[in-house]
């Protein structure tokens, strides 16, 4: 399970590709709402989500490193290695509640129309 939770934290805990999804949101955005307060509004939520994202990214390059120290220690117990994903999944999880706050966030400041063309699959309109 160690092995499991390693290669989790090395291979698929960073957000890289999440950033490149919020870009492409801003993008629209700018694209889809005029000019004006809405559209501050929705892009300065867009710009918290790239903000705490990179924050997460971070906070996963941390935690790998305090893993890879605890793992080299000769000396290190499981109560060692459970105290770094402690921290690590406490993160984790703060950082999915921002999300979802920020998102819900953006959902209100967007018509439903707005949303359908900032988030549609086929952005050729």
């Amino acid at each position: 399970m160690l092995i499991t939770l390693m290669t989790i934290l090395i291979l698929g805990a960073s957000s890289t590709g999440l950033l490149d999804y919020i870009s492409d949101t801003q993008d629209q955005i700018k694209i889809v709402l005029q000019k004006g307060e809405r559209r501050q509004e929705a892009l300065a939520s867009v710009k918290e989500m790239k903000k705490r994202t990179k924050a997460r990214n971070k906070q996963v390059n941390k935690a790998r490193k305090e893993m890879s120290k605890t793992l080299a220690r000769s000396d290190a117990t499981i109560t060692d290695i459970d105290a770094v994903w402690d921290v690590y999944f406490a993160a984790v999880a703060e950082y999915n509640k921002d999300m979802l706050d920020l998102r819900f966030t953006l959902r209100d400041q967007l018509t439903r129309d707005e949303w359908q063309q900032v988030f549609s699959v086929d952005r050729s309109n």
